[in-house]
């Protein structure tokens, strides 16, 4: 997304993310109040350390099928040691049944079983650190919402690692944090506080090789990189078994995807290569042979797309639309992120919303065409909402984004496996999570009213289940804060 206004050292924002990670590290409070009693008098929860949760049943639910992206009625899903133990039908796994014998049971008759949801697309440093803000502070967010797994998709890397690990110690208010690299990127990096710049393709292969040792999971490719070095960084990244995504301008996205990248990032890098007009991002051309030679590459080469619907939503009508910048779900975000995305809105206004709402509703309207038209292609579809940038609240924004890929056409079910099995794969992760299978990590989202019937009803949530960890959602949410 755009620049930021003031520039920052590398040096000094990695110098203010290690001091910020050493109080998280030794358990010194933030602004939160967390680290010793919260801002709310409770003492903070029990970390991994803890007593394991005891035996899990699920009696009955209808369990959603992501292989299949279809509802099984009647279904029991058992969980122990924090995996599911066994999927079967209620007549043969009940709470009768030997299996099942000292496990906690709920009666799942009425209601509704997903895998735990997977944000795709966050950042846990980037935007929190103008908020004034560490990542720690919004992770209930995410949980409290179903989201059990958060794909960070470019940060400051040391501060990551920290947040991963204080999100491992609190898993009653924490989703699992998936590691990226900086943003790879031109000279100077778009966003300095979290860019880095490689020169030549000779600067590749050590930088891949530290942020593989680091533990990331994806490699970005960000807004400055040249085709020469972006393609070095895909090579290099699959060597080392990496995912390589890409939110690209100077390194076209056909290119990128001939030379194997696995996935873009946002639909406008799809959409800034489709432009009548380079110089203005609503001249956009869906019905160009372009177009269709674009879309036909990316379908061909099996390339994900990250559409991000959420955050075009947000900059491009937040000037003048009531029910995007007064949306509902911005009221419990914290005062300190909400104070930020005021400030930012200065920014934003000569550049996204300086054309009238009527043009900016178009460009809208040709980015939910466009998420379409990948679909139709055959394009695997992820579900990502660059949460917490303005109008993305963390957490419940994963649930509009799923409304609005309804609204560009897809089906429930269709979105609920994007959500699920398909965030998964882009991790690498889908022989741990992303189903409800034997084996797999128990994080689940238990609803009370069916999804395929209205994908809306993703946010009617009776309980989260966190590696086999039975949670209330009101309880995690109260742990995170409001200033």
């Amino acid at each position: 997304m755009p620049r930021p206004s003031d520039a920052i050292e590398r040096r000094d924002f990695l110098k203010g993310a290690a001091l910020a990670g050493a109080g998280l590290a030794l358990g010194c409070g933030s602004e939160s109040g967390r680290g010793g009693a919260s801002s709310t008098g409770r003492p903070p929860p029990a970390g991994a350390g803890a007593a394991p949760a005891p035996p899990l049943l699920i009696h009955g639910a209808n369990v959603f099928d992501t292989r299949t992206s279809t509802m099984r009625p009647g279904t029991s899903v058992l969980v122990r040691d924090g995996r599911i133990e066994a999927v079967a039908a209620a007549t043969e796994l009940g709470p009768a049944s030997a299996a099942a014998e000292g496990a906690e049971r709920i009666d799942g008759a009425g209601l509704f079983l997903l895998p735990g949801l997977i944000d795709a697309h966050v950042h846990v440093t980037h935007i929190l650190y103008q908020s004034h803000m560490t990542g720690d502070e919004v992770l209930p967010f995410y949980l409290g919402h179903g989201v059990t797994s958060i794909r960070s998709t470019g940060d400051n890397v040391p501060a990551q690692r920290l947040i991963e690990r204080y999100a491992d110690n609190h898993p009653d208010i924490s989703p699992n944090v998936f590691r990226c690299s900086f943003l790879i990127d031109g000279d100077p990096p778009w966003h300095p506080d979290i860019g880095w710049h490689l020169a030549t393709p000779a600067d590749v292969d050590p930088f891949v090789a530290d942020m593989a040792a680091w533990g990331v999971k994806t490699l970005k490719i960000y807004v400055g990189t040249e085709r020469d070095v972006g393609r070095r960084v895909i090579e290099a990244g699959h060597e080392h078994g990496l995912v390589v995504s890409g939110h690209l301008l100077d390194y076209h996205t056909a290119d990128a995807v001939r030379d194997g990248l696995d996935c873009i990032e946002h639909i406008y890098t799809v959409s800034n290569f489709l432009l009548d007009d380079p110089d203005d991002r609503h001249s956009i051309n869906l019905d160009s042979d372009e177009a269709r030679r674009l879309i036909d590459v990316i379908a061909e080469h099996g390339t994900r797309v990250d559409p991000t619907l959420m955050v075009f939503w947000g900059t491009l009508l937040f000037i003048d639309v009531p029910e995007v910048y007064g949306h509902p779900d911005h009221d419990a975000m914290p005062a300190r992120l909400k104070a930020f995305w005021e400030r930012d809105r200065e920014r934003r206004l000569p550049d996204w919303g300086a054309a009238p709402l009527s043009v900016r509703q178009g460009t809208w309207e040709k980015y939910l065409r466009l998420t379409e038209m990948l679909r139709d292609a055959g394009v695997p579809l992820l579900v990502g909402t660059d949460a917490p940038e303005p109008q993305v609240a963390p957490g419940a924004s994963l649930h509009h984004e799923m409304e609005f890929l309804v609204e560009a056409g897809l089906s429930p079910r269709e979105v609920l496996t994007a959500a699920t099995l398909e965030n998964a794969r882009i991790l690498k992760e889908e022989e741990q999570r992303g189903s409800i299978e034997p084996g797999l990590v128990a994080d689940l989202v238990l609803l009370e009213a069916d999804p395929l019937a209205d994908i809306r009803n993703t946010r009617r949530i009776r309980n989260v289940v966190r590696g086999g960890r039975l949670l209330d959602p009101a309880s995690i949410l109260a742990a995170a804060p409001t200033h």
